[in-house]
């Protein structure tokens, strides 16, 4: 089996990692080949229906080049959004779906070929033959280990802000701006609302929030503190520093709760958020 190494730290560099990389690797084609068809199709159709008016002008009572005039048209039209109705679809799934990644790689694949343009690396095969399976290197098992401890100032009193919303509901996509009264959001809304109260930024998104490598540093000694982050595939809580305990906008049906563990599901990494340490 031929085996296919990426050139490049998962976990600091890339941001964000799929967990299926054959999926990523197939949608990232599908968006390729959706930006290739919403340039191009369009411009040759509208050329052709350039064509076709004119040669209308000549002959007006030519009723098949009507109804071809029409259905370019709407052929140009289709073409045009039909990538912004799959984005729209796609980025509607619920961040807490853990088993259905196709949203979270879907996303992955934009953000993955944005940071690989942007480092100037390369995937690079151990073969000259086509790859089939894909390896990423220098990603640390986070999964269940480690201890906990209380953290920072800052990251206690992030904890005690993030509980006193323990109850309220979760609304996908929702935006809140972490002041009261609270708005109900999702899980990456509210914990980018609960550190913008303390006057820490954090993108929107959980992916977009694990691709900001800038704004935090991976807890890979299993030391846990009070006010870490938890990353997931599509998913994303704040650690309280008791244990496995965290506090995180669930979903519909919960909504913002507390947990026991966060270890009920594979782990990305534990984020320690810069001016929380």
């Amino acid at each position: 089996m031929n085996r296919f190494f990426q050139i490049l730290d998962c976990n600091k560099v890339l941001g964000t990692c799929c967990t299926d990389y054959g999926l990523l690797h197939i949608l990232d084609i599908i968006r390729r080949a959706l930006d290739l068809i919403q340039l191009m199709v369009p411009i040759l159709l509208m050329v052709a229906l350039v064509i076709q008016f004119t040669q209308l002008l000549v002959n007006p009572d030519d009723d098949k080049k009507k109804k071809s005039l029409i259905n370019k048209f709407k052929a140009a039209f289709i073409c045009f959004f039909v990538p912004f109705l799959v984005n729209l679809a796609l980025g509607v799934l619920p961040d807490d779906m853990e088993t259905f990644q196709l949203g979270a790689c879907w996303d992955s694949a934009r953000i993955s070929r944005e940071v690989l343009k942007e480092q100037n690396s390369t995937y690079v095969s151990t073969t000259n033959k086509k790859p089939s399976t894909f390896i990423i290197t220098d990603f640390p098992d986070i999964q269940g280990g480690g201890s906990s401890g209380e953290g920072s100032t800052t990251g206690r009193a992030i904890v005690a802000y993030a509980k006193e919303f323990v109850g309220q509901p979760y609304s996908y996509g929702g935006s809140w701006n972490g002041e009261r009264p609270y708005t109900p959001t999702d899980c990456s809304g509210f914990v980018q609302g609960v550190f913008s109260h303390f006057g820490i930024s954090l993108p929107r998104s959980s992916s977009a929030q694990w691709a900001a490598t800038n704004t935090y540093t991976l807890v890979t000694d299993g030391n846990i503190k009070a006010g870490d982050v938890v990353m997931y595939n599509g998913h994303v809580g704040i650690l309280t520093g008791n244990g496995k305990e965290m506090v995180h906008a669930s979903n519909a049906r919960e909504g913002i709760k507390i947990s026991e563990s966060y270890d009920y599901r594979t782990v990305l990494g534990i984020m320690r958020i810069n001016g929380v340490n």
